[in-house]
C-alpha cells in the first residue's frame, strides 16, 4: 500500500506498507528495510524495495508460504532527495554545503544529536504504526543496505529500546554508541571489495559489540558493493535468525 506520513515538523515521508493476514487474537512482528541513496526521492515507487531481497526474492516475506511462517507487516519507507545531503542519518558534519564531510577513512562517523528529517518522520511512523495497528512492539525488526545501513546503525542508537533486532549491511556507523546499542541481536555484512563504504567500519564495530559478549554477528564477503546485498538477502538463516529474536 502507498502511504504517506506528516511528522511532527510538517515533513512528508512517502512509505509503502505491507499488511498481513491478521489474527484477532494475535500480533505481529513489524519489518523495517531502508534503501540505499540512489533510491532517495518522492514518487513512492517500486525502486524503493528493488533491492530488498526479502521482498524481491523466492524467499519473499509478502508471499502465502512466507507469511504462513512468519506473518508481520513491512514497512519500506522513502528518504528524500530535498537537499543533497539528506539521508537517512545524520552525522556530524553532514551539512547541503559538505554532504559527506565527517565520513572517515576507517568506515566511522560521529553521530549528530539531531536526527535528519526522513531519519525522525521514520522513527516516528514507526511509534505511530505500532499504535494503530496490530503490531507486537518486542519484535520490531530493521535491516538497511548502503545508506540505509547507515540508516540502520543510526535508528537503533536513537531508539536502541525500540527494536528487537538489526541487519545493517555495508554502511558507516558510530563507535561511540556500543554501549547504546549492546542489547539488540545485531548481524552485520560488508564485501571486503565495497569501494564505496570502507569494510573496516563493520569489521571495527563487530570487535567492539564482541569485547562485550554482545549479541552480534558478522558474515563479510569476498565481494563489493551490490554483490554483498544480494548474497546477505540469500543466506539461508537470514530470515530465521530475525524472527527468533524479540526483546
Amino acid at each position: 500500500m502507498k502511504k504517506t506520513y506528516f511528522s511532527s515538523n510538517g515533513f512528508k515521508l512517502p512509505y509503502r506498507l505491507f499488511i498481513p493476514k491478521l489474527n484477532k487474537n494475535k500480533k505481529l512482528p513489524l519489518v523495517i528495510f531502508l534503501h540505499g541513496r540512489g533510491e532517495r526521492g518522492t514518487k513512492n515507487g517500486s525502486e524503493i524495495y528493488r533491492n530488498a531481497g526479502f521482498i524481491m526474492n523466492k524467499n519473499s516475506l509478502i508471499t502465502p508460504k512466507s507469511q504462513n511462517k512468519y506473518p508481520c507487516y513491512v514497512l519500506v519507507p522513502q528518504c528524500s532527495d530535498k537537499t543533497e545531503n539528506e539521508e537517512w542519518a545524520k552525522w556530524i558534519g553532514n551539512s547541503p554545503e559538505t554532504p559527506f564531510k565527517g565520513l572517515g577513512k576507517d568506515g566511522a562517523y560521529q553521530i549528530n544529536p539531531i536526527p535528519s528529517d526522513s531519519g525522525k518522520a521514520t522513527l516516528e511512523l514507526i511509534e505511530q504504526l505500532i499504535k494503530e495497528k496490530s503490531i507486537d512492539s518486542s519484535r520490531i525488526y530493521i535491516t538497511g543496505l548502503s545508506m540505509g545501513g547507515f540508516g540502520t546503525w543510526d535508528f537503533i542508537a536513537r531508539k536502541p529500546n525500540l527494536f528487537a533486532a538489526a541487519i545493517p549491511m555495508a554502511g558507516y556507523s558510530d563507535p561511540n554508541q556500543i554501549q547504546k546499542i549492546k542489547e539488540i541481536p545485531i548481524w552485520i555484512f560488508h564485501g571486503n571489495k565495497d569501494k564505496w563504504n570502507p569494510v573496516e567500519g563493520s569489521r571495527n564495530m563487530y570487535k567492539l559489540l564482541s569485547e562485550i559478549n554482545a549479541d552480534v554477528k558478522y558474515t563479510e564477503y569476498n565481494l563489493g558493493h551490490g554483490a554483498t546485498f544480494k548474497k546477505a538477502f540469500q543466506e539461508p538463516e537470514f530470515i530465521p535468525w530475525l524472527f527468533s529474536k524479540s526483546k
